[in-house]
């Protein structure tokens, strides 16, 4: 006797939902749709599962860190659509990119496209980690949170702050659009923290506005250090990769 199919009695009578196929297809499922969207309309409300119901926020909410790096992917697809980090490659200081081309034997053309190569596959993941690095010693110095826990809350803001602007899409990547995507950009991170931070991370508006600007300053600083590796991440794999 022929023994029936565990994929088709059961799931026949299931119709098929949008979520299911989006899952299916991207990766993003309810759960996933569901963080964004909260974390988009009431981010509080997300760092507050986080923070009392675990990971998942009792299985109602994406991992902060894997939701993270999917939004950073989305980035990073966003800066293959517009050329990589060329500009910022070539606003090197002319000596020392002569010195690594010298060294490459290729032509200026060829090498510069080759560091763009490297730097673009490596920018948004390198950075992403040293943007955790800059806010969460001083989100744990606010928020008297364990270790576990201001990870998990720097996360979240992080997430937080990528969400509102995945929407513009390359647009604040573009030269012409450069001051206003700065603005947006570190406002996005300012308007993350003060929605979800207060009672935990300040007790004042005021105070809140201060801590947002030092949160600010300090991922800038750490930054700056994540793409001076990045640069030389790309300088190298120009150089010596095939």
């Amino acid at each position: 006797m022929p023994i029936p199919s565990r994929d088709t009695e059961p799931h026949a009578a299931e119709p098929t939902r949008i979520a299911d196929v989006m899952a299916e297809t991207t990766g993003f499922g309810a759960i996933e749709w569901r963080t964004f969207r909260d974390l988009l309309m009431r981010p509080r409300t997300v760092l507050d599962a986080y923070l009392e119901r675990g990971p998942t926020g009792g299985g109602h909410y994406a991992r902060p860190l894997g939701f993270y790096i999917a939004l950073c992917g989305v980035l990073m697809f966003y800066m293959f659509l517009m050329n990589g980090m060329r500009g910022i490659i070539e606003q090197q200081p002319p000596a020392m990119l002569d010195s690594w081309i010298a060294q490459s034997g290729k032509s200026r053309e060829a090498f510069i496209d080759d560091v763009d190569s490297w730097t673009s596959l490596v920018a948004v993941p390198i950075l992403s980690v040293f943007y955790a690095l800059g806010a969460a010693p001083l989100l744990k110095w606010w928020g008297g949170l364990d270790w576990r826990r201001t990870i998990r809350a720097t996360f979240a803001l992080l997430c937080a702050w990528t969400v509102p602007i995945l929407p513009l899409g390359p647009l604040p990547l573009m030269p012409q659009f450069a001051l206003i995507g700065a603005v947006v950009m570190w406002g996005a991170l300012f308007a993350a923290f003060l929605r979800m931070g207060r009672g935990l991370w300040f007790r004042s508006w005021p105070g809140g506005v201060l801590k947002a600007l030092a949160l600010a300053v300090g991922m800038m600083v750490s930054v700056l250090i994540g793409m001076t590796l990045v640069i030389r991440i790309g300088l190298m794999g120009a150089t010596y990769g095939s």
